[in-house]
């Protein structure tokens, strides 16, 4: 049995059984990846992968143990490669892709980038910005190590999601403004008034969006941006009133800007950490997972990645 085998069968169940796709995903043919499926069900002597003609549909129930010990085997193999590197007065090197969004990398992954850099001396950490549909789909493909974000749906196949912190969020308007008069604050009310959005792309202006769609209103949009410092600027000229994730009015200490409750109205997120259920961790990788997840005990986050239980 080879690694190789293993990680045809993780993939072709990533690929929801299109052989086509699991081959290009690894740099290989159909009959390629057909012959290594053949080859791992002869060992094992069971089949793998329920089949309708010549399509492959499903696990058998012997797979679906296959999958999840294949899983187990490529994780613990990375462990084993990690002492020798991670030894007494060792300094693991190497790079981790972090894909997330401007408002994370700004505010929620400012003081962990810091912890992990000071420890980390040698690994590369390295950002992507995008929106989450984006990153999910580079976690997927294997482009990055981890994405920091909402989901842009529910959890596919073959992604590990947990639950990192909740994004509250507030009302920011600029200084002077008449909704600052204390009285309670309705959607009709906010319909009447121009908004600063954020590109629908991303959750925050999704949330706003459905909102107001639920309710049968249309909120006067002047502008929409994907980040949210430009957002403040325009808000602070007043230009228009915008929902912004709460820690980004964490730095306004000038005045031009006020926020509002709004949570009664504005349902707050939660921000995932996704990876690969196949991702093969590292003890650098495990370190920075545990600075994002600081809600998380050592046991708790290596029980959430399908480690030992806690």
């Amino acid at each position: 049995m080879t690694f190789q085998q293993l990680h045809c069968l993780r993939e072709v169940v990533a690929h929801k059984f299109n052989v086509s796709r699991t081959a290009g995903a690894l740099f290989t043919t159909q009959p390629g990846i057909s012959k290594l499926i053949r080859a791992l069900e002869t060992e094992l002597g069971v089949e793998v992968f329920v089949r309708r003609g010549n399509r492959l549909v499903g696990l058998t129930e012997a797979g679906k143990e296959a999958y999840t010990l294949a899983g187990r085997i490529l994780r613990d193999t990375q462990a084993l490669r990690q002492l020798g590197a991670g030894g007494e007065g060792a300094e693991a090197e190497g790079v981790l892709r972090v894909g997330t969004t401007h408002i994370h990398a700004r505010y929620h992954l400012l003081s962990p980038t810091d912890r992990f850099v000071a420890a980390h001396p040698k690994v590369r950490l390295e950002y992507s910005l995008g929106t989450p549909a984006e990153i999910y789909l580079k976690v997927r493909d294997g482009s990055l190590d981890f994405g920091v974000s909402t989901l842009p749906g529910a959890t596919p196949p073959g992604l590990l999601a947990i639950p990192a912190y909740d994004i509250p969020r507030c009302l920011a308007v600029p200084d002077g403004h008449p909704l600052l008069d204390g009285r309670p604050i309705t959607l009709d009310e906010l319909a009447r008034w121009p908004w600063v959005v954020h590109d629908e792309r991303y959750t925050s202006g999704a949330v706003v969006s459905q909102v107001f769609q639920r309710h049968g209103l249309q909120p006067r949009v002047v502008m929409r941006a994907s980040d949210v410092s430009i957002m403040k600027t325009y808000v602070a000229r007043g230009i228009g009133i915008a929902v912004l994730q709460k820690i980004a009015m964490s730095d306004e200490t000038d005045g031009r800007l006020r926020e509002i409750d709004v949570s009664h109205l504005f349902p707050a997120s939660t921000a995932m950490v996704t990876l690969r259920e196949d991702y093969l961790l590292s003890a650098y990788a495990l370190d920075y997972l545990a600075m994002i997840l600081p809600h998380l005990t050592r046991a708790e986050l290596l029980a959430q990645l399908g480690g030992e239980s806690a």
